[in-house]
Formats: structure tokens, sequence, C-alpha cells
């Protein structure tokens, strides 16, 4: 889902390349929240039955096709358009680059040693190249309403209690990815830290569903403290978007969180275990930790080393940052 958020950096691009343009953007029904209210997305086609023929029947001029997968190959075979990029299928059902632009990132998904180690090209540069696109260093582009913003006063205003400021920290990541996010004991061991060196902000526990009982598990370490506000974490990914919004500074895997949190142009604190840390970009806003194992990256789903990358971050390394970005204009 964060790439969904992140391929808006293609929007301005494309709309340079082909003035007054219409973008119809298709995308899994989970996902459409982080396209809502984007004023440069003319139509939002959600991937279901009831929109399959209209998928089929409609004519395009141009396609991008972003994804890498089979699921996203096969569908950008049947969408019909003049011109294709990015990636698609061929007759054997091998994922194939639509045109020279994409070889690149398609050669940095087969080969270890050019993407763990040789490339320095951020994932945004990659997949805007990719498209036959001009890369400028174009930002996410994540929209709230006016009555979003204005729910998202009222929640600040309800976390702060008369503090300076709110410390925002993304507990979770995909159930794909589970290295990506800290363990309980080491994410009490970073409030702790903050409660200590940053006394006036209040910290909120951000994540969705699949984050709910380690976020109470957290909180039940502070249930005295009401400065560790536990936020709602089965609301929709809409209203975790403006709980993330509320925040100063958020502390982030690479994960969803992360992404919404660039998008949001706040201030990030992104550590980096299983993914890779030059791929990222946080548009000078934010602090990059790489953990200090080996191994690292490597984008394993299961792991049998130890220590563990998310046990090799320093809950000392985390305050600096914060405090770095706290402090900073």
């Amino acid at each position: 889902m964060g790439a969904v958020l992140r391929s808006t950096v293609l929007l301005k691009p494309i709309k340079e390349k082909y003035p007054g343009v219409h973008i119809t953007w298709i995308t899994l029904p989970m996902c459409s929240p982080l396209l809502q209210n984007n004023p440069d997305i003319d139509r939002i086609l959600v991937l279901s039955p009831k929109n399959q023929a209209a998928i089929q029947f409609l004519e395009f001029d141009v396609l991008f096709s972003v994804d890498k997968s089979i699921e996203a190959g096969s569908l950008s075979a049947i969408i019909k358009a003049e011109k294709k990029y990015g990636f698609g299928l061929d007759s054997f059902g091998n994922i194939v680059p639509f045109s020279p632009h994409a070889q690149y990132q398609y050669d940095v998904g087969l080969d270890d040693e050019l993407k763990f180690k040789i490339n320095q090209m951020t994932e945004n540069e990659q997949i805007t190249r990719s498209m036959g696109l001009d890369f400028k260093r174009d930002e996410y582009i994540l929209e709230l309403t006016k009555e979003e913003k204005a729910l998202v006063g009222e929640r600040r205003v309800a976390i702060l209690q008369g503090k300076s400021g709110v410390i925002g920290y993304n507990t979770g990541c995909s159930l794909l990815f589970p290295y990506k996010k800290f363990t309980v004991e080491r994410g009490v061991q970073i409030i702790k830290e903050w409660r200590e060196r940053f006394p006036d902000y209040a910290i909120a526990l951000l994540g969705g569903p699949e984050d709910t009982s380690r976020q109470e598990s957290m909180k039940s370490f502070f249930l005295d403290d009401p400065m560790v506000v536990n936020t709602p974490t089965e609301d929709g990914l809409r209203s975790g978007i403006l709980w993330m919004a509320t925040a100063d500074v958020v502390l982030s895997g690479c994960s969803l969180g992360m992404h919404i949190a660039i998008g949001l142009k706040k201030k990030v604190v992104a550590w980096f275990g299983v993914s890779c840390i030059q791929e990222v970009d946080l548009y000078d806003r934010g602090v990059k930790i790489q953990s200090d194992v080996r191994c690292s990256p490597c984008w394993k789903k299961s792991c049998s080393n130890e220590p563990k990358c998310f046990d090799k971050v320093e809950p000392s390394i985390i305050g600096d940052a914060v405090q770095s970005l706290l402090h900073s204009r």
C-alpha cells in the first residue's frame, strides 16, 4: 500500500508531459483512501467485479503500470492503450518491461548485488524514469479536505493537553514483513526514552487493526501517564491518516506509516533493517537510521539470524534523531 502512495510522485510529471491529460487511477479497494481528494486524479476505478467490464472496455492513450506482479501485469495486458510504460507480462507469464525506460528497475528487482549494494537511486526516481517521465524529485500527493484538517486540529488539541507538541510512533508494519517493526519491549524502551528527554511532548501510538494488541500492550506500561496516547486502530485508513497528521515528528519503520508521514510532509525518523535505506527519500525533512547488522538489507519475510535487525537500533540513537528534528526549522 505504501507503494501506491509513493506512486503519486508520478502525477506532476505526467501532467507536465501530457498537458490537459485526464488521469484515471486503477487500484485495489483497500488503497483507495490513500488517493481520495487528490487534485491530480480525475477518476479512481477500484478493482471489483462491478468495474471489471469498464476497465476492459475503456481505451486510453497511455498506460503506466508501476507494480511488478502477475496480477498487475495481467491487468496491464488487458487494458487498451496506444502506449504502455512500466511492467507487464509475456506469453509465458513472466514479468517484463514494456519499454527500455523500465529496464534498469527491472534489473534491480532481479539482482541482489545491484539492489542492495550498487544502486543509489531512490524508488521515486526509478519509477519515474521507468515510466519515461522526467524526474524532478516531485513530492508525494496526500491531500486532506477542509473538514479533515479541522478534525486533525481537534484531535491534536485533545492529545496535547497543554504540552508543546506530539511525537508519533507508527507501531506496526505489513504482516508480510514482520521485521519492519520493533518488538513491544523495544517500543516501550523508546517511549521511556522520549518521556525522559522530551517531558513537554505527548506521545501518540499510531497503527492499524493488526497493531491493536501491540499498542494495548505498550500502553499498559504507561497506564498512569496520560501523555502516552493510544490512538484508535480500527476506524479505517483515512482516520489513521488524520491521527498521524496530529504529530510533529513521526518514528516509523519502512512501511505504509512511513509513506503516509512523508505524504503529510512530517518530520520523519525512519529506521531500516529488511529494506534498502537508499531507496527512500525523506525530502530533507527526516533522519534515516540503518540497523547495525551485517545482513541488512535482505528483504526476507523470515529470519533465523541473531540478533534481529529490530534489536540493533538503540533507543538513544532514535532519541538523538528526534531531538535534532524537533530543534530543526
